[in-house]
């Protein structure tokens, strides 16, 4: 059964990329169908465009913050951990106990 020329028209703007980029005859039978369709098309295209211009700045951005806090973690590694600083408290004790341990010997003479 054939599609009557109303259906045709719908039928066309249903399938937009196919019928303006694929079939060839569609341009001429659907002339004003097929301006809109290219309009719509190129449009759709700039907007993919722009959103994969908007996501690399985004990763770029993401990627930029991972780098700077690697490198403010980094410098907290590169002063020990916290590790220098239990060695000198470490000597410190170990000087005060000895020089206890000499006043005790002090005095128990």
């Amino acid at each position: 059964m054939a599609a009557t020329t109303a259906e045709r028209v719908v039928y066309a703007s249903k399938s937009r990329k196919w019928n303006s980029r694929q079939c060839l005859k569609f341009a001429t039978e659907f002339p004003v169908e097929h301006a809109g369709n290219i309009e719509w098309i190129r449009k759709a295209d700039e907007e993919l465009a722009r959103r994969r211009i908007e996501e690399e700045a985004r990763a770029k951005e993401t990627e930029a913050a991972r780098k700077e806090e690697a490198r403010g973690r980094g410098t907290i590694k590169a002063k020990g951990d916290g590790r220098g600083k239990w060695i000198v408290v470490g000597i410190i004790g170990i000087l005060v106990a000895m020089r206890g341990w000499q006043r005790w010997k002090e005095n128990a003479l």
